[in-house]
């Protein structure tokens, strides 16, 4: 069942309105964009979904359930589109503050460097495939990337997701859900756009978009430069003051502040000429505040930084000879990450020594090339048959690390108050240097059983380098009873590769393991959309998500630490309820219900909510004017049996956008957590009272179109 919708979360930009003031780099892009801008027809009014019939919703095509366009009607998944002009109304800044509303999808903010976790029905993070024009932005070891924060609305032209499994399709991690989120590139930027935002917690950012032809090539530009304090929570406790308990000491750094600032570069640079695209990216991240580090601990010292620069370049001739057509990609990724002087684990004073902290210094690198062709052969009747290969080599060609406290570089514990020493190109760093290949041969196809039915058959094989083969099939039954009724049976499996750290690293408390396999799942699903009447969709998707041979490290006889290992699984069952609701031609209301049951709390993610809502209101109030209201309500989430605090409590998040829009010019003035509600994320016991989220904050923004 697909329905195309917005969302939008309380944001990840947070805190006082301590300055409005633009950065010079803000500054010298958007004088840069005037000078460049080549003028166009500009009195552009705000642009609506509103006007979108359920017709044309269901219309919309994609290419996340099949890598071919197929409408969203026909698309043998469970898909959900956010479309440009959708993000916009809501007033969303960042791609995590989209997703929230999603139907089965929960975006967690870690308690590390406030990083957000997407999670699909109530399974882990690491379940979830992300891209970006379908490149993965998981790296080697931390699965999500160790700073990752999204991606700029201004740079985002449309997300599709699939709820459900990809593996078929993507490959690897893709077992709960994939994301992808397709930018801004050169047939798609019509215009000329400079932008500027300012907003709580000294948050600013300023942005210009623009395309432009020379000669045959269509050429594109987007850029933003940010920047913000975070909503910095005030933390009475941390895990140290646990530890100060046991010990007898007074090292702990709490009650204190929580500090989540970072800088953010995005520019992205894109040609097309007929059949051929070249898109080439670079994000940096530069004085990344931790804040809380994994263990729990408050981190005032960490100034943390990344980059990733991707290379694509893309070919797709629908038409190449009758009845077959030709895609290839050629892509190339290179990251690199570090903590600068490194995070403080723990505050000086630990055990009444480490004048400076417990240090860790870490920094790494890794490239990724990847080559992909694909054909698509439609001349048997009824039949749209598609089949390829790929190889892809990841390689972690650099790691560093120092320490002072736990293994050091020749196996044996490190004395207390240790200097810091080199683990780099010892067994017992972060992470190896060590390369992955995989190569992999996919096929599917698309028959047309008859005018109302169509059946979807695929599969794909992987073999990596490092672990072996794997087998993932797909199948999708989708009948058309009507214009009104639609209805989808699927099944899917789907894997996640062990990372290098479960492979291969040694650390303080955990084995690796050379001879894990993949997790694996299977998916069965039961879809359902109906038009109850020309302006009311209703859509239904029950769902029985199953893992097996799930990563864990497990405790080894003898030693004090616990080994990677595939160990047993769970059953996730669940349903989504979906509606939109056209109540008038100028008020659009939407939302959607979800309701989980895990099966086995051995294996369950208890920072996931069984239940979940989201509810949006769309009013134009006049053909300037723009409103939108949304309301998230995350409900209860329990404890694991060894942990004595009572649940922690529902919470609702109101968010609301007014935007004005005349003569090439718009305005938006918004608030998050209109109510200021205490909303707090699951965290483990190391930190007692969970982690707080922003409370009320504003932005107001200004762009301009040429």
């Amino acid at each position: 069942m697909l329905i195309v919708q917005n969302t939008c979360r309380a944001g990840f930009f947070h805190s006082r309105i301590e300055s409005t003031a633009v950065t010079p780099r803000t500054l010298a892009i958007a004088i840069a964009a005037l000078l460049f801008a080549a003028p166009v027809d500009a009195e552009e009014r705000l642009e609506r979904f509103l006007d979108l019939t359920l017709e044309e919703l269901m219309n919309i095509e994609v290419k996340i359930s099949t890598a071919t366009d197929i409408s969203v009607g026909r698309a043998p998944g469970v898909v959900t589109v956010l479309t440009r002009e959708d993000i916009k109304a809501t007033g969303a800044t960042n791609l995590v503050d989209l997703l929230e509303g999603v139907p089965g999808v929960h975006v967690r903010a870690n308690q590390f460097a406030f990083r957000p976790l997407v999670h699909f029905r109530g399974a882990s993070a690491n379940q979830t495939l992300l891209m970006i024009n379908g490149n993965p932005t998981r790296d080697l070891t931390w699965n999500t990337g160790i700073f990752w924060k999204g991606i700029p609305a201004s740079a985002i032209e449309r997300i599709e997701v699939i709820r459900g499994p990809g593996s078929a399709l993507f490959g690897a991690d893709a077992s709960a859900g994939v994301i992808n989120v397709i930018t801004r590139t050169a047939a798609g930027i019509d215009a000329s756009e400079v932008g500027a935002r300012v907003g709580s917690f000294d948050s600013r950012a300023g942005w210009v978009l623009h395309g432009t032809r020379w000669g045959r090539v269509a050429v594109g530009l987007t850029a933003e430069v940010s920047r913000t304090d975070g909503h910095g929570p005030f933390l009475e406790q941390d895990a140290q003051t646990l530890a100060d308990r046991v010990d007898g000491t007074d090292a702990s750094l709490a009650p204190g502040e929580a500090r989540f600032g970072w800088e953010n570069t995005d520019l992205r640079l894109s040609f097309a000429s007929g059949h051929w695209q070249l898109l080439a990216d670079y994000v940096e991240h530069d004085d990344l505040e931790i804040g809380i580090t994994g263990a729990g601990v408050l981190d005032p010292v960490t100034r943390a930084s990344d980059s990733k620069l991707n290379l694509d370049l893309l070919y797709d001739n629908p038409a190449l000879r009758p009845q077959l057509g030709l895609t290839a990609a050629l892509k190339y990724q290179h990251l690199k990450y570090s903590s600068g002087s490194g995070f403080q684990e723990r505050p000086p004073g630990y055990l009444g020594a480490y004048p400076e902290g417990v240090i860790n210094r870490m920094s790494a690198s890794e490239q990724r090339w990847l080559f992909e062709a694909a054909l698509l052969y439609t001349g048997f009747e009824n039949h749209a048959i598609r089949m390829g290969a790929g190889h892809a080599r990841r390689d972690m060609y650099r790691v560093e690390q120092f320490v002072n406290r736990g293994i050091g570089p020749d196996g044996t514990v490190l004395p207390i108050d240790s200097p810091l020493v080199d683990l780099s190109g010892t067994p017992y760093a972060f992470a190896p240097e060590k390369a992955r290949t995989d190569d992999y041969v996919f096929v599917q196809d698309l028959w047309q059983l008859a005018d109302d039915w169509e059946l979807t058959l695929g599969a794909r094989y992987d073999h990596y380098s490092d672990f072996g083969g794997t087998f993932n099939p797909r199948s999708g039954l989708v009948w058309q009873q009507s214009e009104r009724l639609t209805m989808k049976l699927l099944y899917g499996e789907a894997f996640r590769a062990p990372n290098f750290q479960e492979l291969y690293a040694e650390t303080s408390f955990t084995l690796p393991n050379p001879a894990l396999e993949p997790e694996r799942s299977r998916t069965v699903e039961l879809a359902a959309s109906y038009a109850a009447r020309s302006n009311l969709l209703l859509g239904a998707n029950l769902f029985r998500f199953h893992q097996s041979d799930l990563i864990r490290p497990v405790p080894v006889a003898g030693l004090t630490k616990a080994q990677y290992r595939n160990t047993g699984g769970q059953t996730i069952v669940g349903v989504e309820l979906e509606a939109r609701w056209e109540v008038t031609d100028k008020l659009l209301v939407q939302g959607n219900f979800t309701a989980r049951d895990p099966k086995d709390d051995a294996f369950r993610a208890f920072d996931q909510p069984k239940r979940d809502g989201y509810l949006r209101l769309d009013y134009a109030l006049s053909p300037k004017w723009h409103w939108n209201v949304q309301n998230n309500w995350i409900g209860e989430r329990e404890r694991p049996a060894e942990d004595v605090r009572e649940p922690l409590e529902s919470y609702w998040l109101t968010d609301t956008t007014l935007r004005y829009a005349a003569d090439g010019v718009e305005y938006a003035f918004s608030v998050r957590n209109l109510f200021d509600n205490d909303a707090r994320e699951y965290t483990s016991a190391s930190l007692p009272g969970d982690l707080p989220l922003p409370e009320r904050n504003y932005f107001a923004e200004i762009r301009f179109s040429f």
